[in-house]
């Protein structure tokens, strides 16, 4: 049996936050290359890389509301959320309880208008991890086994209760055990290393220190200027017509740090060692960018 809960509601107001966050972004964008490289444009631009977050986090939530679903067979029930199967063993299922019983409260984790995926503390039933759409106690079903229980969202809780007891009767045909699937393995391999988060937290460190950089010194830098670069050798002097070229440096830092960031992630999920290195030159390509920009502005 195959269930999916209604998501109309839940889909409108997801698709409204991303809208309304990638228009933040927009907006944010602007004020940055407008102001320019001083300290309202690095604002401006450190503004639109949160609010594009934002909006990527809500659009990613929505597409996985628009997958919530659940698999009910002689196993077990899947539920679905995005890249996310939650897979609980049929037997290990004790009882099904409807939220009109004991309640409904606030959702930590997404929860908004017709989606809720996290977790809440239920009297009489315990810790409860929430798949829902519900709007009211009615639309909630309460899936409690020995370890853990789901609250989920089934048009008519009586029909799940007899489907899930006649599978439960006829016995499972293969062992299933309780666990979690997700199918981003690119992106889990990633996150579940704390030593590749951290070459990647140093190389997003280094980016803004080289923005910061040019903001702290942009203002005091005269309209035309010119470049003296190395600092020793008086007879290497680049002409430059304006301060705005200096931008050059921390955009081209930023291009090859998202180029290191995707390629280091993808790489990582192949060989671990190879994407340390490419995470590793991210780090470094900051710190030569950044120390060029520091002699270029000596």
């Amino acid at each position: 049996m195959f269930y999916q809960p209604s998501r109309a509601l839940g889909l409108l107001v997801g698709t409204l936050l991303t809208l309304w966050a990638a228009g933040i972004a927009l907006l944010l964008l602007n004020v940055g290359v407008t102001a320019g490289a001083g300290w309202g444009g690095l604002l401006g631009y450190g503004g639109a890389a949160a609010a594009g977050a934002l909006a990527a986090l809500f659009a990613y939530w929505t597409y996985s509301l628009a997958t919530l679903s659940y698999a009910l067979d002689r196993n077990g029930l899947v539920i679905q959320w995005g890249p996310v199967q939650q897979v609980v063993p049929l037997d290990a299922i004790e009882r099904l309880v409807p939220g009109t019983s004991v309640g409904v409260p606030s959702v930590h984790g997404v929860s908004w208008w017709g989606h809720h995926v996290g977790t809440a503390r239920v009297e009489r039933v315990g810790d409860v991890l929430f798949y829902s759409t519900h709007q009211a106690p009615e639309q909630v079903l309460y899936v409690v086994t020995g370890q853990r229980a789901y609250g989920i969202s089934v048009e008519d809780a009586a029909e799940f209760a007899r489907e899930v007891q006649l599978r439960q009767d006829l016995g499972p045909t293969a062992t299933v055990s309780h666990h979690v699937e997700r199918s981003a393995a690119v992106l889990q391999s990633f996150w579940a290393d704390r030593r590749a988060l951290w070459l990647a937290g140093a190389a997003i460190v280094g980016v803004v220190a080289v923005w910061t950089q040019l903001a702290l010194r942009y203002d005091s830098l005269p309209a035309a200027l010119a470049i003296q670069f190395p600092p020793s050798r008086h007879d290497a002097v680049i002409p430059v017509t304006g301060r705005e070229a200096l931008v050059e440096l921390p955009r081209t830092a930023t291009l090859l740090l998202l180029g290191n960031l995707g390629l280091g992630i993808v790489l990582h999920a192949w060989d671990r060692m190879a994407g340390y290195v490419l995470l590793a030159a991210a780090v470094a390509v900051q710190v030569a960018m950044f120390a060029a920009l520091v002699l270029v502005l000596a």
